[in-house]
C-alpha cells in the first residue's frame, strides 16, 4: 500500500471510515484484513491522529491486538504493531488499553525467537506500553521479560539495544506499593541475567545521550541490590556520577 497524503489519511482517519476498516480488520477476508491493518496504520502514523479518533481508540485497538496475537501473515502483523506502538505512545490510557488486551505477554514470547524487523516493532511497542502502570504489571510477571530484554542487547541493532534499555528502564523504576516490591524482582533478575555488565559495555562504546542517561540510572539502580543477584566485578561506580 503506498503512502497515503495527509488530506487523505485524515480522510482515513474519520470515525465513519475507521469504523469500516475495524469491521473488515475483524471480519474480513485474509486479503481485506491484511489492506485493512495496512490502512489503519497509514490513518494512525500521522500527526493529530489520537484526536481524530478519540472516540474509535478503543476498537481500533482490539482490532489490531486480534491481528498481532493471532497472526495471519508477517505484512499485516507488522503494521498492526507499528500502528498498535503509534497510538500506546500517543496517550498513557492507550497505553493502559493495550496492556489490558493481555498483550504484554505476547509480546515478550514473541522476542524469543523473531527476526530483526520484527524485533524491533515488538520491542518499541512493548517499551510503549510500559508507561502504563498496567503495561509495568503485567511485564514484571512474566518471568521471561527481564531475561529476554537483556538477551536482545547487542544481538539485534542498535535501536533494539536502545529499546530493551528503555523497557529495563522503565521495569526497574519504583513506584510504590506493590510496584516498589516488583521493581525490585525485575532488578534482582536483570542482575542475574548479566544486565550490569551490558549496561557498562553500552556506555564504553557510546549511544544516544536519552539512552545514556536511561542506562546510568539503571546501572545505579542494580547496584543498590547487587547482593541480591548473580555477584558483579568489582567496580569503581563513583564514575557514574560524570556520566549523566
Amino acid at each position: 500500500m503506498m503512502p497515503l497524503d495527509e488530506e487523505a489519511a485524515r480522510v482515513l482517519a474519520s470515525s465513519s471510515s475507521i469504523g469500516s476498516l475495524v469491521a473488515i480488520a475483524r471480519h474480513g477476508s485474509l486479503a481485506g484484513r491484511l489492506n485493512a491493518v495496512l490502512a489503519i496504520k497509514e490513518a494512525v502514523s500521522r500527526d493529530g491522529a489520537f484526536v481524530d479518533l478519540a472516540d474509535k481508540v478503543d476498537e481500533v485497538v482490539d482490532a489490531l491486538v486480534r491481528i498481532i496475537k493471532a497472526p495471519i501473515c508477517p505484512q499485516a502483523t507488522k503494521a498492526a504493531m507499528v500502528a498498535t506502538y503509534h497510538l500506546a505512545s500517543s496517550d498513557e490510557r492507550v497505553a493502559a488499553k493495550v496492556a489490558s488486551t493481555g498483550l504484554v505477554p505476547v509480546l515478550i514470547e514473541a522476542l524469543v525467537d523473531t527476526d530483526k524487523s520484527v524485533s524491533e516493532k515488538a520491542l518499541a511497542l512493548l517499551d510503549a506500553t510500559l508507561a502504563s502502570e498496567e503495561g509495568r504489571a503485567s511485564a514484571r510477571g512474566h518471568a521471561l521479560a527481564m531475561p529476554i530484554l537483556v538477551k536482545k542487547m547487542f544481538r539485534v541493532s542498535d535501536v533494539a539495544t536502545e529499546l530493551a534499555v528503555s523497557a529495563m528502564w522503565r521495569l526497574g523504576c519504583k513506584g510504590s506499593g506493590d510496584e516498589e516490591a516488583a521493581a525490585t524482582g525485575c532488578l534482582v533478575e536483570a542482575l542475574r541475567v548479566g544486565a550490569f555488565q551490558k549496561l557498562l559495555l553500552l556506555l564504553q562504546v557510546g549511544c544516544r545521550d536519552a539512552t545514556k542517561e536511561k542506562a546510568t540510572e539503571l546501572l545505579k539502580m542494580l547496584n543498590k541490590h547487587k547482593g541480591l543477584g548473580e555477584c558483579v566485578d568489582a567496580v569503581d561506580f563513583r564514575g557514574l556520577n560524570r556520566l549523566s
